[in-house]
């Protein structure tokens, strides 16, 4: 089939070509939205983590000079707050929900569970699930499902 054809069938070769590069961009650009939107709430999870872990580094090194090697329980429901007040996340059943000016949902998580990584430091890790919908002409197709770790650690200088 050639370019050049005079009776109009190397048209539909162009269309065909068109229409698969039209088609490999909108996937790119789709792709690369996901990933933007997953790295900025795992950045902006992670600043909210560090902060806690702050918060919380006196209560745990005091336990851990007094021979405690993990604390106990550490009170999250701060953490819980301003997560959803830094990230502007509204909550329901347990997922944490970014919509957007329509009402759109842009993706939802798992509320994060925080656990203890080691002994003698304060080191703690952060997992949840982000779910973020695959669209295509306005319809949710599938939704991605991410699995998210965040580690922090602080060691003490004696």
């Amino acid at each position: 089939m050639s370019f050049k054809n005079k009776k109009g069938e190397g048209y539909v070769f162009v269309c065909v070509l068109i229409l698969l590069f039209m088609m490999t961009f909108s996937v790119i650009f789709v792709y690369t939205g996901m990933i933007t939107e997953i790295r900025l709430q795992k950045t902006n999870t992670k600043m909210v983590f560090d902060s806690f872990i702050t918060k919380n580094s006196i209560l745990i090194f005091n336990n851990i000079k007094q021979g405690n090697n993990a604390t106990e329980h550490l009170e999250t429901e701060s953490f819980y707050t301003a997560l959803k007040d830094f990230c502007t996340l509204d909550e329901k059943d347990n997922l944490y929900y970014a919509v957007d000016d329509e009402g759109t949902e842009i993706f939802h998580l798992t509320k994060p569970r925080i656990d203890f990584v080691e002994e003698d430091k304060l080191a703690l890790s952060l997992k949840y699930e982000m779910y973020i919908p695959v669209r295509f002409a306005g319809h949710t197709v599938t939704t991605a499902e991410v699995p998210i770790r965040i580690s922090s650690i602080l060691n003490s200088k004696n």
